[in-house]
């Protein structure tokens, strides 16, 4: 199947890569079907598209580079993903300034590939909505 995308023109998708968000991005709760673009050259981050609506879509990166970074999941977000999460992202903010990009680890978005299910939670924790991810280690915006 083709989408048109944002950033990348027309793409190729497979349907069975659709993710279908159970609890939706706030503020976008209207859109629910999603696919997650990679480019192999940039490590750690990820386009995350709307397949419903080409100017929808978000840059997300991987949390690996955040030092102990592990927000409790409730279990209503865990069983509406079907019980599992087999991977977290975090909704970036990509400034003009590259330097002073930013991630919003209060509301990470938690995804169940196995069955291709996503939510977004807010988490209970104490944590930034705007992390500073290159700003050094633990800085916050």
């Amino acid at each position: 199947m083709q989408i048109e995308t944002r950033d990348f023109g027309r793409a190729e998708i497979n349907e069975k890569d659709i993710i279908t968000f159970v609890k939706p991005i706030l503020g976008f709760e209207e859109y629910t079907r999603f696919v997650m673009l990679i480019d192999d050259e940039i490590t750690g981050f990820a386009w995350l598209q709307s397949v419903e609506e080409k100017e929808l879509c978000f840059i997300i990166a991987n949390p690996a580079f955040i030092e102990n970074y592990s927000p409790a999941v409730d279990d209503e977000t865990k069983q509406a993903l079907g019980g599992e999460i087999t991977e977290m992202w975090l909704m970036a903010a990509i400034k003009e300034d590259v330097a002073k990009t930013t991630v919003n680890l209060k509301s990470p978005l938690l995804f169940n590939m196995n069955n291709f299910t996503a939510a977004q939670m807010v988490s209970e924790d104490t944590l930034p909505v705007r992390y500073a991810i290159f700003g050094g280690k633990g800085s916050e915006e």
